[in-house]
């Protein structure tokens, strides 16, 4: 039964590649005050961060803040506004009265956040867990704050329970039934996001799981009305002390995994374990942190940098793969700009394969891996490479 789930989702993932190029600048451009359209811009941010941080994380490749805590207040909003940062935030009377721009004119709210991980169980007050809020009064909040102000869109994030294997995830108290809940859910979005965090994770039937990224990814357009857009959360530290972090590596294989399966927007969450407390919402800020942060960092500026390539469609058919030594998974995207050719891949197993890549319009040719300083020679249309784990390479034409 697993085994046929799991072929249905693989089949599936090339569909979610092909809907992410439906969104991006035409979705974002209905909303006056919400996310840029530019070719150039794709939203990367982080939850619950101080406003205070904002030119730290910029400079990490950051453009967006998710959330502010106890907030947003005018002191919060007034200090992202002198960093340049720009917010989706939680509707309040503070907000709906800001109108103060950026510099370049932009609006520093982008976007209204509704409560965390509606589909979750809550506390309810005496020391256990209560029912999920339900998808009605998700869609009823919803509406009004879409009623209050319609020039920017609603982001909704859901909890991990969509990218478990089970029907229900325990931590929902088995209140949900995924097919007739979460379709619900996100119609009480205008961007639909989930987070699960396996590298770090204490539960054994998720954790090492990274490929579950991608897993949700799909769920959620599975689940979602066509060209809805999906964002993703991705981890960075030690959220429950299990002493496992992701490696800068998985991190990266992690991000490319959702925009592989059709994400167009990352989230990250910051907060982890750190020399100053066991649950630090600066983690990756912290001085011993630092050659993560540039990893971090590296990460985000390849995102940007190709962001006009992720615009394009994708290329069904371009390139084909077969197995040379080892049989786990590997999923790719291949595009084509400006006369040059792309190919993003990720392995998606925590084992080593190598992989023939197969071009259909390519015979002798390099191809440069972009951020590994190595190049890749195509002969008689094909190369080779090896992926260690969970690990992506991003191949160009482009040298």
């Amino acid at each position: 039964m697993k085994m046929a789930f799991m072929a249905r989702w693989r089949a599936g993932f090339i569909l979610a590649a092909m809907w992410s190029n439906a969104v991006t600048g035409v979705m974002y451009g209905q909303w006056a005050n919400g996310l840029s359209t530019n070719d150039n811009y794709f939203p990367i941010g982080v939850w619950l961060q101080r406003p205070e941080d904002a030119a730290q994380w910029l400079a990490a490749g950051v453009n967006l803040y998710s959330g502010l805590w106890k907030g947003p207040t005018a002191n919060q909003l007034d200090t992202l506004r002198a960093a340049g940062m720009q917010t989706i935030v939680a509707q309040n009377s503070t907000a709906l009265a800001y109108t103060n721009r950026l510099s370049d004119g932009r609006p520093v709210i982008v976007g209204w956040l509704l409560d965390d991980e509606p589909d979750n169980a809550q506390p309810n007050g005496s020391g256990g867990y209560g029912p999920p809020i339900a998808p009605a009064a998700v869609r009823q909040i919803y509406q009004r704050f879409k009623s209050n102000d319609p020039s920017r869109p609603i982001l909704l994030n859901l909890s991990q329970g969509i990218g478990w294997d089970n029907a229900t995830w325990y931590g929902q108290g088995g209140h949900i039934v995924p097919g007739r809940d979460y379709p619900q859910y996100i119609l009480g979005s205008d961007i639909i996001s989930f987070d699960i965090y396996p590298m770090t994770s204490s539960d054994r039937a998720v954790a090492g799981d990274a490929w579950r990224v991608a897993l949700g990814v799909d769920r959620l357009h599975q689940y979602a009305p066509p060209n809805h857009i999906v964002w993703c959360f991705i981890e960075t530290g030690d959220i429950h002390g299990t002493g496992r972090e992701a490696t800068v590596p998985q991190i990266k294989a992690e991000v490319w995994m959702a925009i592989i399966h059709g994400a167009t927007g990352i989230d990250y969450f910051i907060h982890g374990k750190s020399s100053v407390t066991a649950f630090d919402e600066r983690a990756l800020l912290r001085l011993e942190n630092a050659a993560r942060l540039a990893g971090f960092t590296e990460i985000n500026r390849e995102v940007h940098s190709l962001a006009p390539v992720l615009k394009t469609p994708s290329v069904p058919c371009l390139v084909t793969i077969t197995n040379l030594a080892g049989a786990s998974e590997v999923d790719f995207m291949a595009k084509q700009r400006n006369g040059a050719t792309y190919v993003f891949a990720v392995g998606m197993r925590n084992a080593v394969t190598t992989k023939e890549f197969h071009f259909q319009n390519l015979t002798n040719n390099q191809m440069e891996v972009i951020g590994e300083h190595r190049t890749v020679t195509l002969s008689n249309g094909s190369f080779s490479d090896t992926f260690n784990g969970y690990v992506a390479h991003l191949y160009s034409t482009a040298l």
